[in-house]
């Protein structure tokens, strides 16, 4: 029968199956496929994948398979050399690097940084996805985490000193900078809530969201070690959202959420009884 029809979906060299009308990411994840996802409704594009034939890109989780597919988890790029004006740590898992480079890149754009090797090595580089948290016109600036690194790369990161060089891979066909403008924040007060892992992120949206907003009113990050689904319900969140509601002097509170893995559905369930409306509700990866 056609409605059950396999199909192959291949991604980054690996296969899967999928049926004829099945939802492209529910299948992959299904399979255990290695596929970063956040809101499930379309609005975060955590889950962007690209068609490795003509690099153009799709929504898995608005994607409903009909035909058979080849995607690629890499957004098209060209690569560059940059060099490592400093290499500051943040604490014992993350490290700030401001790079110099032929970049437009500024506040949420998505960038890959490759490590160098030695001429005779065999390893492959392996880039790593970065958001970039430096003003338009800047140098760029990324931080990296431990957690995501190899082991080898980790301790090549920590040697980075001025001058030393890195790969870099910049989005091409894509405008630049748009993050926050796309999120039509301008003067309307605004929070963010993060990811444990974000967390370190605090200080670089609160100097980004004061170029844009005067009512910039705090920064949570969910709880390390506890399912996000449940910790959204925690006593402490909702403190803060009501003390920021009270302080918006309005229902128009918007909140930013910097993370994954945490539907719409569940943030619409959280914000009911506060009575915050979910569409000021904005994820970012």
């Amino acid at each position: 029968m056609m409605d059950s029809q396999a199909l192959t979906i291949e991604l980054d060299g690996e296969q899967f199956e999928a049926v004829l009308g099945d939802n492209l990411l529910s299948s992959l994840l299904s399979q255990g496929a290695d596929v970063r996802y956040g809101c499930r409704a379309g609005a975060c594009g955590a889950c962007r994948l690209y068609d490795a034939s003509n690099c153009e890109s799709i929504l898995s989780c608005q994607t409903t398979v009909s035909s058979a597919m080849s995607l690629t988890r890499q957004m098209p790029a060209e690569s560059s050399s940059f060099s490592v004006l400093s290499n500051i740590p943040l604490d014992d898992v993350s490290i700030e690097l401001t790079l110099l480079g032929p970049s437009d890149e500024s506040f949420g754009d998505r960038i890959f940084v490759s490590f160098p090797f030695e001429k005779l090595s065999d390893e492959q580089a392996h880039f790593y996805e970065c958001m970039a948290l430096n003003p338009a016109g800047a140098p760029l600036k990324v931080v990296l985490h431990k957690k995501y690194l190899s082991d080898d790369d980790w301790l090549r990161a920590l040697a980075l000193s001025s001058d030393d060089k890195l790969d870099v891979q910049l989005s091409t066909g894509m405008r630049k900078g748009r993050l926050l403008f796309e999120m039509d924040i301008a003067d309307s007060p605004v929070v963010v809530i993060s990811s444990p892992e974000n967390e370190i992120f605090e200080s670089y949206w609160r100097e980004a969201l004061l170029d844009y907003t005067p009512m910039f009113l705090g920064h949570f990050a969910l709880y390390a070690n506890n399912d996000l689904t449940l910790s959204l319900a925690d006593d402490a969140l909702m403190g803060f959202l009501q003390e920021a509601l009270a302080n918006s002097g309005s229902t128009s509170l918007q909140l930013i959420y910097h993370g994954q893995n945490v539907s719409a559905k569940d943030w619409s369930k959280l914000l009911r009884p506060l009575r915050i409306h979910p569409n000021p509700l904005h994820f970012v990866r």
